[in-house]
């Protein structure tokens, strides 16, 4: 595990691990959302995904495909509300995933800078200062 966020919780079991950190089912997918959910984490595109799997369900074995895919609609975790557009909100979730408390500092460190900068904002739009210049024009 390379990746800064994970450092730590290398101890966490296999399943644990899978629930917080993706691949995650869809909310739009066909059948549990499995297939749109890995299409989205590996990159690829979902048609593709989607046939993949039809054929290692037809050609393969019917059975194990079947019950491998139901294994993996139990084992991934529904995709957060909302998406994760970013990667600070995807830094957020897996924080938030793996040690709740530190994520909830953070974020309570983030509302008081937002709301630090709304003051500032508003005493300057209260201002006499922007007063004047709102009536002069510029």
């Amino acid at each position: 595990m390379s990746d800064k966020r994970f450092e730590g919780y290398a101890s966490r079991g296999f399943t644990a691990r899978l629930k917080t950190c993706g691949p995650f089912r869809s909310d739009d997918g066909v059948i549990f959302g499995v297939a749109r959910g890995l299409a989205e984490y590996f990159g690829w595109p979902v048609g593709l995904t989607r046939l993949i799997m039809a054929l290692a369900t037809v050609f393969l074995f019917f059975w194990p495909t079947i019950i491998l895919y139901l294994a993996a609609a139990l084992l991934m975790s529904p995709a957060p509300k909302g998406g994760l557009g970013s990667q600070e909100e995807r830094d957020i979730w897996f924080k938030a995933q793996m040690d709740p408390n530190s994520a909830m500092d953070q974020l309570a460190k983030r509302a008081g800078t937002v709301e630090k900068r709304l003051r500032r904002l508003e005493d300057y739009v209260t201002s006499k200062e922007f007063l004047w210049r709102r009536r002069m024009g510029e």
